[in-house]
């Protein structure tokens, strides 16, 4: 979708309330509902606080369980699972006066050498033309043309403005926009889309980390769809750097179905 300029630029500011609890604001997101990506990043975000700054985050999964209310802030309360040399775990409630409306679990490691390989491949596709491109939920994208079938969304994605070099901020933001593609290719799966539209939800997202990258140069984000049963659909994909490198895997499952009522 195209949406309006968003300032992005204090989503990572958030207020420690007490041990291992933290608030974070959200922007004036168009369609009335915080996004989810913002959610993830916060969550991501304030389980970072609690870690060791020499271990970085390698995985994260989310469950979202309501919509969040952007005249509420939200309150990120970390439960700290385990503290290791190498590997550290976290679990997050996202939390609104509604109740839990995301929760996370994310784990960290130390870095270490070893061999690196890598079988997946760049899509050979044009860089992106920044002339092209749309603001969505706050970041630019900038889409590649594709057929309707298979169902597929390839865009290419940064986050606005410049951040710090922190590279863990650099992992937030990825997860920030790790959300803005995946529910493009579970849509092209709808196999007729009914009068009046669908109603669509992000039900659950996974992400794995595999090498550092600036989030705020652009990414190229293929997600590929895997069909709709029982009106949830699947999409997984790859972030790749324009150098060829994989950066992360994701995996989301999200809702689609004619409104009811």
């Amino acid at each position: 979708m195209s949406e309006q300029q968003l300032d992005l630029q204090r989503i990572f500011e958030l207020e420690p309330h007490g041990p291992d609890t933290f608030v974070g604001e959200s922007p004036a997101y168009s369609w009335g509902r915080i996004y989810g990506g913002l959610v993830i990043a916060q969550a991501l975000w304030a389980a970072t606080q609690t870690v060791r700054p020499e271990h970085g985050v390698h995985s994260l999964h989310a469950y979202f369980i309501l919509g969040g209310d952007l005249s509420e802030p939200v309150r990120y309360e970390v439960d700290r699972i385990r503290n290791g040399r190498s590997f550290t775990t976290r679990r997050v409630a996202a939390r609104q006066s509604s109740g839990a409306i995301l929760t996370l679990s994310c784990s960290f490691h130390v870095a270490e050498s070893g061999p690196e390989t890598q079988s997946a491949k760049i899509p050979d596709v044009a860089p992106p033309d920044e002339s092209r491109s749309e603001w969505d939920a706050g970041a630019l994208r900038c889409d590649v043309e594709l057929p309707a079938q298979p169902p597929r969304s390839m865009a290419w994605v940064r986050y606005p403005g410049r951040l710090p070099d922190d590279p863990r901020l650099h992992a937030c933001a990825l997860a920030y926009l790790s959300d803005v593609n995946p529910m493009s290719a579970v849509h092209r799966s709808f196999p007729d889309e009914p009068e009046g539209g669908l109603m669509g939800a992000s039900l659950d997202h996974a992400m794995w980390f595999h090498r550092p990258a600036r989030s705020d140069d652009w990414l190229l984000f293929d997600m590929n769809a895997h069909g709709m049963i029982r009106s949830r659909g699947l999409a997984t994909g790859t972030v790749f750097h324009p150098d060829g490198y994989l950066v992360a895997s994701i995996a989301q499952e999200g809702l689609l179905r004619a409104p009811r009522g």
